[in-house]
């Protein structure tokens, strides 16, 4: 059963037609807000529409474990974008895709948070694997991925801050990019 349907190809045309109409500059900036409210020790929320997030910290530092912690929201706001942008492009290239799955992984130097290592508690590094299960060829999934890499702003973000690891698996094996 295909992940994507077929009733979405309209909207990733006309979002990618939108995009390419854009004359000012001023029109092409979008913004991206969240507002984020303490309701506890450690523990935020965020309402957007009809949604509420919740972060926590686990219990072991001190929070409840109400929900995933900012830096595995940070992680899965990757995983997202990613997906969303292979999703798009995937669909506007005719690919036939059974599945997809994005794992990011992210290292930082822990100590950078306190007020004597000197550390910035910048991330120093990723890792982004895609998994893909698809019928079409090799070739074709890899130019939607390295298509969905180059056009995620999220991938795009993260490239600027550190190296950035690519992994792509398709039916189960590794491929290289």
């Amino acid at each position: 059963m295909p992940k994507i349907s077929s009733s979405f190809r309209p909207f990733a045309e006309q979002w990618l037609k939108s995009l390419e109409s854009v004359i000012d500059p001023k029109q092409a900036i979008g913004t991206a807000r969240a507002d984020c409210t303490l309701v506890g020790d450690q523990s935020s929320e965020v309402r957007y529409l009809d949604h509420r997030l919740v972060s926590d910290e686990p219990k072991a530092v001190g929070g409840s474990g109400l929900g995933p912690s900012p830096l595995d929201y940070f992680m899965a706001s990757i995983g997202f974008c990613e997906n969303v942008t292979f999703a798009r492009y995937a669909t506007l290239n005719e690919l036939n895709l059974d599945s997809l799955q994005t794992s990011v992984k992210g290292h930082w130097n822990r100590t950078g948070q306190g007020e004597s290592s000197g550390v910035e508690p910048a991330f120093i590094d990723f890792v982004v694997e895609t998994r893909v299960a698809s019928s079409d060829s090799v070739e074709k999934i890899k130019k939607v991925v390295m298509t969905a890499h180059r056009r995620c702003p999220m991938h795009s973000t993260i490239t600027k801050v550190g190296e950035v690891v690519d992994k792509l698996f398709v039916n189960g094996v590794e491929v290289p990019l």
